[in-house]
């Protein structure tokens, strides 16, 4: 970091690409030559390593490379943390000192395969949760399963702490940087560019020649991140991957700590200071029958009983019906837990009707939901990061018991005289407005899982409605983007009622090199996901379409199910 220059706090322009690989073409570069070989003058070329070495130093926009290691492929059996041979390069740009008196600076890492085995493709490695931390850049695959990765695959990978590290001592420390403006909005939209514009120059460099085809996959954090990307520099990538995005993160993060957080306070039971039992909204023998409620509701909607929910249009259970009558106490809840059942499906409202976030899918693994799982992080971005001016806190718990939660979200679109851009804006990525990424031909899949306890498919859906209504229906929009309900599947991956193992990625490159949109993907489920029945493969479908049984055939297999629109299903 030593070497990297102070930058302007506006985010690089996707021109700055084509300008900074102009100035670097009259630097020293690599060859597609092998090791060893004769140069045009006479002598021999610089081998891999030595082309690798000699970047350190090298200037990239906005800094230079700190760092640049020849690494040896790795040991022992192939699998998705494995690696092959390649140039491990991280550099840093914008160094400097925020409002807040500590030392920011925007980090990447590169990993460039050898030469000859580099298959001239870009891959940017999403990050997670609110980033902080320098990612291994192998280019992991989404979905579950997966035994490769992209630096495996031949893809130059880039991953970014997305310009600050996550304070380790502190209280809090993932969420502190949130204190300054300038990292927040790298945080939020503004690394994407200019950690684009770095690994593109130093791929000139190395290669001699710019990537064929460029790349996004992210999950999460990263799925939001794949979303701005789409629709804020849509000149840089051709194919997308958004899984499980927060496309809409600071919404989110006000319905998953502070409503969710004092819902369930309402219920809980107290724990020994006093305090209530978040985690226990519902106890595990009532998270049961909701799930089997669940499913004695909405299982069979597609035409076979098999523990999942094909059919999510449909699925509407009311559970007020699943109160206990007067006498009944087998099989029922309590009238107070069926109207909290109730309440965490539909999701709040502000007193002026307006959704907070949106509602969460009947699907039985959605249980989860009642631990509160994501209260915390979800509270130390809305407290820290997304709020204006924001509220630092060492108690996150206390914050989203006694938040307004009004208040906080009216400051997630204000501003101050210090932080001149709102949290929904340098944060979210709910825009249907994608024409210039439609119109260079880019490709977009986005999938969310039915059990996802941090992003709802229901707001996936109601999106994709907004793009569809925007370029003339669901036929047009699928020209470009295509979004897929993956039943049961858990944050990112995962989910013992699903079948998470998929080829996205492989979807995404086919469509946008070859042209071919995919109506399905096959995904399988696996025994490390806990599925009771490892090796059952489902169809899943573009939304709208569910995927239905054919009637006759095994169930176990995808082939035995047709993807139809809600209203032709059954």
């Amino acid at each position: 970091m030593n070497n990297a220059r102070k930058a302007a706090r506006s985010p690089v322009p996707a021109l700055l690409l084509a300008a900074s690989l102009t100035t670097l073409l009259s630097a020293c570069g690599g060859s597609d030559k092998k090791d060893g070989a004769q140069s045009p003058g006479g002598g021999s070329a610089p081998t891999f390593a030595q082309t690798c070495a000699a970047l350190v130093g090298t200037a990239v926009p906005g800094g230079a490379v700190t760092e640049a290691v020849p690494t040896a492929a790795s040991e022992g059996a192939v699998s998705a943390t494995s690696w092959p041979s390649h140039c491990l390069v991280r550099g840093a740009m914008n160094q400097r000192t925020g409002i807040d008196g500590k030392p920011y600076a925007l980090q990447f890492e590169l990993r460039l395969p050898e030469a000859a085995v580099w298959n001239a493709r870009f891959y940017y490695q999403g990050g997670s949760g609110v980033d902080g931390s320098l990612f291994t850049a192998l280019g992991n695959y989404s979905g579950g399963g997966n035994e490769r990765n992209a630096l495996l695959d031949g893809y130059a990978v880039v991953t970014t702490d997305s310009g600050h590290i996550a304070e380790t001592v502190a209280g809090n420390g993932a969420f502190l940087f949130g204190a300054d403006p300038q990292a927040r909005d790298e945080y939020g939209d503004q690394q994407i560019p200019q950690v684009t514009a770095a690994a593109q120059a130093l791929m000139q460099k190395v290669y001699g020649s710019a990537p064929k085809h460029s790349y996004f996959v992210g999950c999460s954090n990263g799925g939001r991140q794949a979303m701005i990307a789409a629709q804020k520099y849509p000149d840089l990538f051709d194919g997308i991957v958004a899984a499980a995005p927060g496309f809409r993160l600071t919404q989110a993060s006000i319905q998953g700590s502070i409503y969710q957080v004092q819902r369930t306070a309402q219920i809980a039971p107290k724990k020994a200071d006093g305090s209530p039992d978040i985690t226990l909204g519902l106890t595990a023998g009532e998270k049961t029958l909701v799930a089997q409620k669940i499913l004695g509701a909405c299982d069979a909607l597609d035409g076979l009983a098999d523990g999942m929910v094909n059919r999510l249009s449909a699925c509407q259970p009311d559970p007020l019906e699943w109160a206990c009558k007067p006498g009944q106490t087998d099989s029922c809840l309590s009238q107070d837990k069926a109207q909290y059942v109730k309440d965490i499906f539909a999701g709040p409202k502000t007193a002026a009707g307006e959704r907070i976030y949106a509602p969460w899918p009947y699907d039985p693994a959605m249980v989860a939901q009642f631990s509160n799982p994501f209260y915390s992080i979800f509270a130390g971005e809305a407290s820290h990061i997304y709020t204006s001016p924001p509220t630092l806190t060492s108690d996150l718990l206390q914050y989203a018991l006694t938040a307004d939660m009004e208040t906080e979200f009216r400051k997630l679109s204000a501003t101050t005289t210090t932080f001149q851009r709102s949290g929904n804006d340098f944060t979210n990525a709910e825009s249907p407005n994608m024409d210039a990424f439609k119109q260079r031909g880019g490709k977009l899949i986005i999938f969310n899982g039915g059990g996802d306890t941090a992003f709802s498919m229901h707001d996936v859906t109601a999106y994709y409605d907004k793009v569809s209504a925007r370029y003339g229906g669901v036929s047009k929009a699928q020209d470009f983007v295509r979004a897929f309900y993956v039943p049961g599947m858990a944050h990112c991956s995962g989910g013992a009622g699903s079948t998470d193992q998929f080829d996205a990625f492989g979807a995404v490159r086919q469509w946008a090199e070859e042209g071919a949109a995919p109506d399905a993907m096959i995904a399988t489920a696996r025994a490390a996901a806990g599925s009771p029945h490892p090796g059952r493969t489902r169809p899943l479908c573009a939304y709208p379409a569910e995927a239905i049984y054919n009637g006759t055939g095994d169930p176990e297999v995808a082939a035995n199910f047709s993807c139809k629109a809600p209203a032709a299903a059954l």
